[in-house]
């Protein structure tokens, strides 16, 4: 994954979004929006991961609980 390289992600309501990944602060990832890029709200690629088919809800003392097998929640377009 590099800077210029465009993804889809699916929103909150099922409808399908894409993005020009951009590097921002020396992290990947997108802007959702222009008013998001004006305020400099940038959403780095490391948290748009999510739970997997195969993930566990596990918990860890003196951290707290986790996800195990986190998967990428977009899809690369070639």
């Amino acid at each position: 994954m590099k800077a210029g390289d465009r993804i889809r992600v699916r929103g909150v309501f099922g409808d399908l979004k894409d993005y020009t990944v951009e590097e921002f602060r020396y992290c990947l990832g997108v802007f959702a929006s222009k008013q998001h890029r004006e305020a400099g709200e940038f959403t780095p690629l490391c948290s748009m991961y999510e739970p997997g088919a195969y993930s566990e809800d596990k918990y860890i003392s003196n951290f707290g609980n986790y996800y195990t097998n986190k998967v990428q929640a977009w899809m690369d377009i070639p």
